[in-house]
């Protein structure tokens, strides 16, 4: 399962008709809003539809305030020391 965040940069198993494969994650929810990196069509995927046809992550988009971070993944593991 991806960990999508706004602002990632997707790379897709097949390109598009314009000939790009990166596409930029500009709406996350129940669907995901993509943008493509070649030709800026914009186009809405489900999640599982999502995650079959996505290859790698190439960029990581901006963190989230570390508070929501927390509450959805929870405490991150501390260095032993």
């Amino acid at each position: 399962m991806l960990d999508l965040r706004m602002g990632d940069v997707i790379r897709m198993r097949r390109k598009h008709p314009c000939g790009a494969l990166e596409w930029e994650v500009v709406r996350v929810g129940a669907d995901v809003g993509l943008r493509c990196r070649g030709c800026a069509r914009r186009i809405l995927m489900d999640r599982g539809t999502l995650f079959r046809r996505a290859k790698e992550i190439v960029e990581r988009g901006p963190p989230l305030n570390p508070a929501i971070e927390r509450a959805l993944w929870g405490e991150p593991p501390r260095p032993q020391a």
